[in-house]
């Protein structure tokens, strides 16, 4: 008896975490932060295979929290390397842990290129003059260079305006760029949309019809559809269908004011925040998804500290305490985004300890995936 137990013992102790079934191994690895996972990448060529697996990539989103990502080009003055960082915002906040953050090196450099947008983990980036566009993963070291769109006429205040986003039915990803010919005078939207892995060159879609003739926020991503705040007479909520391919647009509330508004994603639900001054901010939610007339007034901001941050606010997440989790890029700080919450309760506007440095204004609020781009493709 004694002898089937000691081998019991033996035979037990021989087992290692690398017996354990990929799916269970798959399961740790998910749940780890990200300078973890890639520690463990190195450990064996089993663990590098599982982590390029898309049951682990699917597991990984469903757990991995909001990330701040920021694109740094690099130069050939002092041969810097370009690289992106990303800053997990953990929950609560650990930000001054050594793995918060990590940076991974890229050889994508073009003059004056520039975040523009993210989808699913993906990066959007492009120059000034809307023609060099790359779409990049970070986690993957993956990048697809987009063909040059149509040239864009030299006319008198031709803008343009770029969005990205996925259909979750067809998995497909498309970009799309916005002209007007004046930026100034009532004008058309025109509109050229890429599809990846499907278009070999952009396809006009022309005229936008129904659609305002400026766009005045940025063009974000959430379920399927690109929305932004456009004006003509009146300010509306505009959206584009990305698996439809049509457009669509509500006027904008009128108990929203008159003020200056930001269209934002938080916590998966889309949020408007305006402020009448320097010291006072209001955050408007949509309670009901879809319907453009349920905006209702969440938070309302009027801390004499806000004062001191003097820059563009943006929110991010809900925090588990109830606070809201922002991000200000001082105005008379351009070096620095700061991360700070605000306690609706106790009305307390905390600012963290750690901060962005160097030109960090086209950070990106996505959560990092390791889908490839190459499915895509495919």
């Amino acid at each position: 008896m004694r002898r089937s137990k000691r081998k019991a013992i033996q035979n037990t102790a021989a087992v290692t975490i690398s017996d354990l079934p990929n799916h269970i191994t798959c399961d740790i690895l998910s749940r780890l932060s990200l300078n973890s996972i890639f520690a463990c990448k190195r450990v064996c060529k089993l663990w590098r295979d599982l982590t390029l697996e898309p049951y682990f990539a699917k597991l990984h989103l469903s757990r991995s929290p909001l990330s701040l990502i920021s694109y740094r080009r690099g130069n050939d003055i002092d041969n810097s390397p370009s690289y992106f960082e990303i800053l997990q915002l953990y929950d609560p906040l650990v930000l001054r842990r050594r793995d918060a953050t990590m940076k991974f090196r890229t050889d994508i450099y073009f003059p004056r290129i520039h975040m523009a947008a993210s989808c699913n983990g993906s990066i959007l980036l492009s120059n000034s003059s809307y023609d060099d566009l790359v779409v990049c993963n970070p986690l993957r070291a993956q990048q697809l260079i987009l063909p040059k769109p149509p040239k864009l006429a030299l006319q008198t205040h031709k803008v343009a305006q770029l969005g990205f986003g996925h259909s979750p039915s067809t998995d497909q990803y498309k970009v799309l760029r916005f002209t007007s010919n004046n930026v100034f005078r009532p004008c058309r939207l025109n509109c050229e949309i890429f599809t990846i892995g499907i278009d070999d060159e952009w396809r006009s879609m022309g005229d936008t019809g129904q659609l305002p003739a400026l766009i005045i926020s940025k063009i974000i991503f959430l379920n399927g559809a690109l929305y932004w705040i456009g004006l003509e007479n009146l300010r509306f909520i505009c959206y584009f269908d990305i698996e439809r391919e049509h457009f669509r647009s509500f006027p904008l509330p009128s108990h929203i004011g008159k003020y200056p508004v930001c269209l934002e994603v938080v916590d998966n639900g889309l949020y408007l925040h305006n402020w009448h001054s320097s010291h006072v901010w209001r955050f408007w939610a949509m309670k009901d998804y879809g319907d453009f007339g349920s905006w209702t007034l969440e938070w309302v901001i009027e801390e004499p500290i806000i004062y001191k941050f003097k820059g563009l606010v943006r929110p991010l997440k809900m925090l588990k305490d109830g606070s809201l989790l922002m991000t200000f890029y001082g105005f008379t700080d351009a070096t620095k985004t700061i991360i700070a919450s605000y306690n609706p309760r106790t009305r307390v506007l905390k600012k963290n300890k750690y901060h962005l440095s160097g030109r960090w204004c086209t950070a990106v609020a996505d959560i990092p995936c390791f889908f490839s781009l190459m499915d895509a493709l495919k």
